[in-house]
């Protein structure tokens, strides 16, 4: 291993470490029903939110700044600066039309390609939407924020930074599926469309997911699974009908990691014995649509592990897992047994985290070594 690698590896388990303490100083001022202040009209409400602002503030410019200043990290960073040149010049691109307002908006402004900017944009929006989402959504902030850190998702917003400003928006306008309105959820994601569209699956499906499902349709969903497993061929024309830009890439090398299945089957796990163990006369409606999505997610992994470009489809569903284990956590009442529970899954998040980085400059990830554009004599420069 190259010394640059240890250095990254160890860079970014600092990056981790100092935001997941500066997280488990937030405390979370506002109860899950209704929203309602704890400490409304006191003094210790008002120091005790302008704290959490702080920590909140300094997590985002710690994160915002390792994303901005990266330079050739991900492994489809250098084909965004191709497309945003094409967009700029006025040239072919398949990228959706928001991509493509901006990058024109923002060269225009810089007077120049200055494609740094443009990830420095996408970070910072994708960043503070995921920070709003996990404050305001979350029973418990620190632990919504460990687990984003662990299971490696900030630093894969590294790559695909379109698709990542996308899923931001989804976690946020899961709010609105949970309230039943259906107005604004379909409003946050015809936004999210404007930068990726695949996020418009979601409309259907987190709709449907907001309902109970009876056995039969997991069944029927299990068994159109395998027939999309057997039409494969079929499947991957239709894929590049509408990404005909991944043909002959990465994305449709790889097949879906093991470890995104085995997270959905562990989330999975801890739900089920959630329901056993506390047995209750009506069911949690919240979380019984974080599970099917997590179950669709799993569908959607083992059945479309030929098609990449499908299976990331399933982060749409998973992304849930950030609300749900702190949500499953706050209901066990005893103290011992969540202790217990807490160490199980902090023990499993590092495990992943340890694993994320083996395998993070492998092809078609590209995260590692870490390299910022400060000390980078040369640009990607297209004529």
């Amino acid at each position: 291993m190259s010394t640059d690698m240890v250095i990254s590896i160890f860079f970014y388990i600092l990056i981790a470490v100092v935001t997941i303490f500066m997280a488990s100083k937030v405390q979370m001022c506002e109860q899950r029903a209704g929203r309602i202040r704890a400490y409304k009209g006191t003094g210790l409400q008002t120091r005790r939110e302008s704290l959490n602002r702080i920590y909140l503030v300094g997590i985002l410019i710690i994160l915002f700044l390792c994303s901005a200043l990266r330079f050739g990290i991900g492994n489809d960073y250098r084909q965004y600066t191709q497309t945003a040149h094409e967009v700029y010049v006025g040239g072919y691109v398949v990228t959706e039309v928001g991509f493509n307002w901006l990058v024109k908006i923002i060269y225009t402004l810089a007077g120049g390609e200055y494609y740094e900017l443009v990830f420095a944009v996408f970070a910072f929006a994708t960043l503070s939407i995921f920070i709003k989402a996990f404050y305001e959504q979350s029973v418990d902030f620190s632990m919504t924020y460990f687990l984003f850190m662990m299971l490696g998702l900030y630093f894969q917003t590294y790559n695909t930074v379109r698709y990542y400003l996308a899923l931001g928006i989804v976690l946020y306008a899961i709010r609105y599926v949970l309230s039943k309105d259906l107005i604004r959820f379909v409003c946050c994601i015809l936004l999210a469309s404007l930068f990726h569209k695949s996020v418009l699956l979601t409309i259907p499906v987190y709709w449907m997911a907001s309902y109970a499902w009876k056995r039969w349709m997991m069944i029927a969903g299990v068994v159109c699974g395998a027939g999309c497993f057997l039409a494969k061929g079929i499947i991957l024309k239709i894929a590049l009908l509408l990404y005909p830009s991944y043909e002959n890439t990465v994305y449709l090398e790889a097949g879906t990691s093991p470890i995104s299945i085995l997270r959905g089957v562990l989330v999975l796990g801890l739900y089920l014995w959630y329901r056993v163990q506390y047995k209750r006369e009506q069911e949690d409606r919240e979380l019984r649509f974080y599970a099917q999505l997590n179950l669709l997610s799993v569908v959607v992994c083992v059945f479309f592990s030929f098609l990449p470009v499908v299976t990331r489809i399933a982060y749409y569903f998973s992304i849930t897992q950030l609300l749900m284990i702190p949500k499953i956590l706050s209901e066990i009442k005893e103290e011992r047994i969540r202790r217990r529970v807490k160490g199980i899954v902090f023990v499993t998040c590092v495990i992943l985290f340890a694993i994320f980085l083996t395998s993070a400059d492998k092809p078609g990830v590209g995260l590692l070594p870490y390299r910022s554009w400060l000390f980078e004599v040369e640009r990607y420069i297209y004529k």
